[in-house]
């Protein structure tokens, strides 16, 4: 008898029924995992429900997204010179503030719209914002009268403030003033990593205790937001942004949207500009007068 032969089939057979079992046993945590989390995001939506709580139609699929990275620069001081404008460059070069020397006019209607976002992206497109290409419209800010349009890395916007357009509008639906933010041109960082889901992100917030009653929670945004910021690099990485409206005001929320992490960062939104209260055409209420400057800034008209 060839015990030789025996003793392989016998070592053979162990291993595979031990690979049968090992398998058996993940499938049925995976499985296990699976309908825990379902059940708990049937039981969140329900629970929300009851709160009167409005919730957007999800995308509920998993998406594979990398990191991306910016070297630091100075482009926007480089840069600057726009025709019939008064351009004020920060001292770090980080923030370009404009005013417009002739405001731009939107729709007559009340309420901003789509027409108003044609409008405007039809001048930035039109080489009156640095390097106009990389930016498109993100959102509009009702209560601050503010128009957002966010730069475009990987095709995914960068919403945390670090590099956007905001433009203010006064009381008249006028585009009187601007300010810019600018990454500089990224690159992708390693693979794609899975995302959690969109749904899962308004669950995290809701278990957070940051979904209040009475709230319609708007349609989430696949968004990058800066992750690390070194002298000379930013790393970003990519967060669901997400909006609260209430009926008092909005508030943004952010989860990452890799490890599923409650963001506390805070939002560059409405960058402190130094310039701030010379940003204000001449018919304003305020009479300061744009064209003096400071030891902080420099100026191009």
């Amino acid at each position: 008898m060839d015990f030789k032969r025996i003793e392989i089939i016998f070592v053979l057979t162990f291993l595979a029924l031990n690979a049968f079992l090992l398998s058996t046993y993940f499938d049925k945590n995976y499985n296990d995992f699976s309908s825990n989390s379902s059940n708990s995001e049937v039981n969140f939506i329900e629970e929300m429900s009851k709160s009167n709580i409005e919730l957007p139609t999800f995308q509920d699929e998993k998406n594979k997204v990398p990191y991306v990275q910016s070297e630091a620069n100075r482009l926007l001081a480089e840069s600057y010179s726009l025709a019939n404008q008064v351009d004020i460059i920060e001292e770090k070069g980080s923030i370009f503030s404009s005013i417009l020397s002739s405001p731009i006019l939107l729709t007559e209607e009340k309420e901003f719209n789509a027409k108003d976002i044609e409008k405007l992206t039809s001048y930035v497109k039109n080489n009156q914002v640095l390097f106009d290409k990389d930016y498109q419209f993100f959102r509009y800010i009702k209560n601050s009268q503010q128009v957002i349009f966010t730069q475009i890395a990987n095709n995914i916007p960068i919403a945390d403030g670090t590099s956007e357009v905001i433009f203010h509008l006064d009381n008249s639906k006028r585009v009187i003033s601007y300010e810019q933010s600018y990454a500089g041109p990224v690159t992708v960082q390693g693979e794609s990593r899975e995302l959690i889901t969109d749904k899962s992100a308004v669950g995290i917030l809701y278990q957070n205790n940051e979904i209040p009653a009475d709230t319609i929670v708007k349609k989430p945004v696949l968004s990058y937001y800066r992750t690390l910021d070194l002298e000379e690099l930013s790393m970003y990485a990519p967060a669901w942004f997400i909006e609260i409206e209430s009926s008092t005001d909005t508030q943004v929320k952010r989860i990452d949207a890799i490890n599923g992490t409650l963001l506390k960062v805070p939002t560059l939104e409405q960058p402190q500009s130094t310039t701030k209260n010379r940003l204000k055409p001449s018919n304003e209420s305020d009479s300061s007068n744009p064209s003096s400057t400071n030891d902080s800034s420099s100026r191009k008209e």
